[in-house]
């Protein structure tokens, strides 16, 4: 080597184009963590290395039940996003929020009813001609990308269209399955990619039962799983806890935290109460 000469920096000089190629290639940080299509790109591994490695300490992130499918949820850049709102014909306190987005998973009174929120949140509905089609979202809000994932739903003995959705905050993957009714296909749970906690239903008539959820729990894998539609059936509250055979951690009204640091292993049930 000459005098003087700067000895060269490859490996410095491939984390740069790297770097750059990252800022244009991948939506958010987020998405690069939860997207299980990203290794197959060209350069997708390299990305998803240099991602990671830039991603700080998770702060914690809320969640809060209302009841039914109802959830809000707020990222840790304090982006508050509310899922299928209910109005007062459900019986149940209606919540009072104000979210930035809601999300729709079913064209239902007891899933669709944005009315109730204050503000003028963007709406984000998972079906499209009066319920009838799959309409896909995929958006930005805040600091929290919003996908969604197409399932089945019933309506009483008739399979349906449904929508699954995934927030991805803070370095963690929620999915909220909606009314699913069906065990997930190979398709499905790609699309949902790697999900930390899991809000799947357990009523039954017009999603899975109590049995059939812990199929999807087994499916899914999340280090969290939160059960939901049950009406507040004890009942079918404890099937599903006797059948999925994990870690039960009963939490009080409120919010419930969670972040990277946090994580448990293996799957934790979480049963949330909302009064």
């Amino acid at each position: 080597m000459r005098a003087g000469r700067e000895p060269c920096r490859l490996p410095e000089t491939l984390l740069g184009l790297a770097l750059l190629a990252a800022a244009f290639l991948l939506p958010s940080a987020a998405e690069a963590r939860c997207d299980p299509e990203l290794v197959r790109r060209p350069g997708g591994a390299l990305l998803r290395r240099v991602a990671d490695a830039g991603r700080e300490a998770a702060p914690r992130i809320s969640i809060e039940w209302f009841g039914h499918s109802a959830f809000h949820l707020v990222s840790p850049g304090g982006t508050r996003l509310l899922t299928d709102p209910f109005g007062p014909e459900l019986g149940l306190p209606v919540p009072e929020v104000s979210p930035h987005a809601i999300t729709v998973g079913r064209e239902h009174p007891h899933h669709n009813s944005v009315w109730v929120a204050r503000g003028a949140p963007l709406v984000l509905r998972g079906l499209g001609e009066g319920g009838m089609a799959w309409a896909e979202v995929r958006k930005t809000v805040g600091d929290v990308l919003v996908y969604n994932v197409p399932v089945t739903q019933r309506t009483f003995e008739v399979s349906t269209k449904g929508s699954a959705f995934v927030f991805e905050m803070g370095g963690l993957c929620i999915a909220h399955l909606g009314d699913v009714a069906e065990a997930l296909t190979p398709s499905q749970l790609r699309r949902l990619g790697k999900v930390h906690v899991a809000m799947i239903p357990i009523g039954g008539t017009f999603t899975v039962g109590p049995e059939e959820a812990v199929g999807i729990v087994r499916q899914v894998q999340p280090n969290i799983a939160i059960p939901m539609h049950y009406w507040d059936d004890e009942d079918r509250l404890q099937r599903f806890l006797r059948g999925v055979g994990h870690q039960v951690r009963r939490v009080g009204r409120g919010p419930f935290f969670v972040s990277r640091e946090n994580l448990p292993r293996p799957t934790l049930v979480v049963v949330l109460s909302h009064d």
